[in-house]
């Protein structure tokens, strides 16, 4: 029995080489399977790269879009203002028929009549009709046009309608009946200029979590 005991007592140092190596190797094993675990994970953190990356550049390209739209919007909104300060607040019905009779005198056109008529609403101004009947020649009926053209205040000839008024007329010019409906303008009070633009949809998430 003691020679049993002395002998492994001298095969010790063996006995722990051997367990330190049994340590060492399992320790190995495990780490070897750690880093194979981690590395097949990197094909799918690649591909999460790269789809981050896509997305980064998706998000900024929309920024980029949506600073333009913003900034259009202001631009259309500040030429909607300046149109609407060119146009008055109100539409005097006695100045506006004394701006026509007064040029009808000094072209000489006859037998003017002239009445106001109803009102269009518009988005963004209000347009009144002054229905207009008178006996002239095309030339009188022609710088009439003209000089409402150039006014102080924006008219538009809605309709015009010209008749030969003296079929047997034999002078140098023929005399004709016209039928205005001459329309003037007003800014409308209820407008205003909207600046917030309506939201532009967001990019897909491409698949990023």
């Amino acid at each position: 029995m003691k020679d049993l005991v002395n002998k492994m007592l001298a095969n010790l140092h063996i006995l722990i080489l051997v367990y330190s190596a049994y340590t060492l190797y399992t320790q190995y094993e495990e780490h070897t399977v750690a880093v194979e675990s981690v590395t097949s994970q990197f094909p799918a953190m690649d591909a999460e790269i790269e789809s981050a990356k896509k997305r980064i550049s998706e998000i900024n390209e929309f920024r980029k879009k949506a600073e333009e739209y913003r900034a259009r919007v202001e631009e259309v909104a500040k030429n909607i203002e300046a149109v609407q300060r060119q146009l008055p607040a109100d539409t005097n019905d006695s100045q506006i028929l004394t701006v026509f009779r007064d040029e009808m005198t000094n072209l000489n056109i006859k037998s003017p009549a002239i009445s106001p008529g109803n009102e269009e609403v518009t988005t963004y101004f209000i347009a009144k009709n002054y229905n207009l009947q008178a006996n002239g020649t095309f030339l009188q009926f022609l710088i009439f046009v003209e000089r409402l053209g150039t006014a102080d205040r924006i008219f538009n000839i809605k309709s015009l309608r010209l008749v030969n008024n003296t079929p047997n007329h034999k002078g140098r010019f023929q005399v004709i009946a016209g039928e205005f409906i001459i329309q003037a303008f007003r800014f409308n009070p209820a407008f205003k200029v909207e600046r917030t633009p309506a939201p532009i949809p967001a990019p897909a998430t491409g698949g990023v979590k």
